[in-house]
């Protein structure tokens, strides 16, 4: 079981606490979710079909929470790389080499603050550093670098949607919904991960066979609602339909058809 899962096993108060202060909140679920939006925004169609993302990640942080990253040694950043990995996988994108990740200490930066840096490397080095050791900009500090063990990084080219398949929007960010269940919550484990504290583990999943999407609350502590009709009892499912808006938390997940009758 990896760092990202403990921490919504039980760890997470520990490991996540260590991050909170008067400037927010920032901790490995948060860094996750931020590394994966950007692969998406930053992801590029080949003239071939295929869809690329960069494999090499720079996570700068400030002082604070770069010390507590910097405790972990090589774990966090072994775990973010096969995160990095995993949503490759889920989305169909292409990695055109080794991945790594390196946390970079920012000064300008407040605690609860981080930026994203990434670039494509085919000839990466995926070797491991547990230690920390000198940034080539000396504003930055030290970085704490790991590359996920060797793996197949690469993915067939997504097919273009077919009729009838369906789409969740979140923040202007698209997923396309595969086959059978597709599970949304906190946990880093979820399908699609929302950083909501009023937002349950695996708390709503979209179940899709064929042109038809269903939504289905998974006993979550504070519901969901489809098209402003609250999912439960003997009613904790509702019919999707293109434009239908499912709401959790703060958070508002708008469902599309691609193709097919709407």
């Amino acid at each position: 079981m990896g760092l990202l899962d403990n921490l919504e096993r039980g760890i997470e108060k520990a490991v996540r606490g260590a991050f909170a202060g008067r400037g927010g909140s920032l901790g490995p679920v948060e860094i996750a979710t931020a590394v994966r939006r950007h692969m998406d925004r930053e992801s590029s169609t080949m003239s071939e079909g295929r869809i690329v993302v960069p494999n090499l990640y720079k996570i700068r942080l400030s002082e604070d929470d770069f010390a507590q990253a910097k405790s972990y040694g090589s774990t966090l950043a072994e775990e973010l790389c096969d995160e990095i990995i995993r949503h490759s996988e889920s989305q169909g994108y292409t990695l055109l080499g080794p991945v790594k990740a390196t946390f970079v200490k920012n000064t300008e930066l407040k605690r609860g603050q981080l930026s994203v840096e990434s670039q494509s490397d085919r000839d990466a080095d995926a070797g491991h550093s547990a230690a920390p050791r000198p940034s080539s900009s000396p504003a930055a500090g030290p970085s704490a670098t790991a590359a996920a063990p060797p793996r197949p990084t690469s993915a067939p080219p997504r097919p273009a949607a077919a009729a009838g398949v369906g789409i969740l929007e979140v923040d202007g960010t698209r997923h396309s919904l595969a086959e059978g269940s597709t599970v949304i919550g906190r946990s880093a484990s979820a399908d699609i991960t929302l950083p909501d504290t009023g937002i349950s583990r695996k708390h709503v999943e979209v179940v899709r066979s064929g042109s038809r999407h269903i939504a289905r609350d998974l006993g979550s502590t504070n519901g969901t609602s489809v098209d402003g009709e609250q999912l439960s009892g003997a009613h904790d499912e509702a019919q999707l339909r293109h434009g239908s808006i499912i709401a959790l938390g703060s958070a508002r997940l708008r469902f599309l058809l691609e193709g097919g009758d709407r």
